[in-house]
């Protein structure tokens, strides 16, 4: 299943599946109306190369807090088509468009789209009278949302320790992304933004705010997360807590070359409470060919530092050939307090 935008040129096969009504030139106005609206966008899911449904998104405000969504679903298009594209658009504005919040009308009689609501997150917040125009009449419908904390598809774990803040990124099957901040510091993108904020974790200033008490990572937000998001969550809290030294989890990396692959799947083989250097890394890829480590050492280093899931991976355990401790983008005094709270907890064997 895949979303596209609307174009003037579907116009006939909308017509032709029952999903826009009226003659050729009429649906190809409002698809004209469509494409160039600010407030608007349409979009159709098709499956192998046929239109089963249309979506239509409106905005309420110019920074999109706020999507409000339409479907039109074609009469052959089953329950697994429906909620795929539910699921696509839901992607599509928390990640993409960064929204924070994404409603749905529901007629009160459509019990099959209030199933489908249902089974992606969606709660009814609201009953509307008389919303929908029937033939009889007028019929209530009811007022589904989801907000970005909420959303099961991809979404972020907040985990506090002594320096700041570790945000975790990831879906059910995976985590690919641990990014740690001081507090103080603002998160870097919008959806992680929207999500920190409606947990109550930001300052008036829109930065993470002061105090790991401010962060409790109880077990009713972990049953909203992605399985495996939520994995990571808990073992995090219990590696702070020193109560694990190995991790369990699935890592997946999204982005990097090759090279930059290899060298993270290497820092997964450096143990808790040990350290190496660029250098042994080198040597190690390179197949202890002191010629070949001397010429990637560097890049080595330059892969540590692009690694997208700290700790995880453990990155910090990789320091300067004098033992010094350098290179870390999350700062070095957060590198220095990894490390000595691994030195310190290795003393006696933890339950992992």
């Amino acid at each position: 299943m895949e979303l596209k935008q609307v174009l003037i040129g579907d116009a006939s096969r909308l017509r032709a599946r029952g999903l826009m009504q009226g003659t050729l030139s009429s649906v190809e106005k409002d698809i004209r109306g469509y494409i160039q609206s600010a407030n608007s966008e349409a979009l159709c899911m098709i499956s192998q190369d046929e239109i089963y449904g249309m979506l239509r998104l409106f905005f309420f405000d110019r920074k999109m807090c706020r999507v409000h969504l339409k479907f039109n679903f074609a009469k052959d298009a089953d329950i697994g088509m429906r909620k795929a594209a539910v699921d696509k658009v839901l992607a599509y504005c928390f990640m993409e468009l960064c929204c924070h919040k994404v409603t749905v009308i529901c007629p009160q009689s459509d019990e099959g789209l209030e199933l489908l609501l249902n089974g992606c997150g969606f709660v009814q917040e609201a009953v509307l009278k008389d919303e929908i125009r029937i033939q009889s009449g007028f019929e209530d419908a009811g007022l589904y949302s989801i907000t970005s904390p909420y959303y099961r598809g991809y979404n972020f774990a907040f985990v506090p320790f002594a320096k700041g803040v570790a945000v975790i990124s990831g879906a059910d099957e995976y985590v690919d992304g641990l990014k740690l901040f001081h507090f103080g510091m603002k998160p870097d993108e919008g959806f992680m933004t929207n999500a920190a904020g409606a947990l109550g974790l930001l300052d008036d200033n829109g930065a993470f705010i002061e105090g790991e008490d401010n962060y409790p990572v109880e077990e009713e937000q972990l049953s909203f997360l992605p399985s495996e998001l939520a994995k990571a969550a808990t073992e995090l809290v219990e590696y702070f807590g020193k109560r694990r030294a190995v991790f369990d989890v699935n890592v997946r990396f999204e982005k990097g070359t090759d090279f930059q692959k290899l060298v993270w799947k290497s820092l997964l083989e450096v143990g808790y409470g040990t350290t190496v250097c660029y250098e042994d890394i080198a040597m190690e890829m390179s197949g202890n060919d002191k010629i070949k480590a001397r010429k990637i050492t560097r890049a080595v280093g330059a892969a540590c530092a692009e690694n997208p899931i700290a700790i995880l991976v453990p990155c910090h355990r990789v320091i300067g050939k004098d033992g010094s401790i350098v290179g870390y983008s999350a700062g070095i005094d957060i590198k220095d307090y990894l490390l000595l709270h691994e030195a310190f907890s290795a003393v006696t064997p933890l339950i992992s």
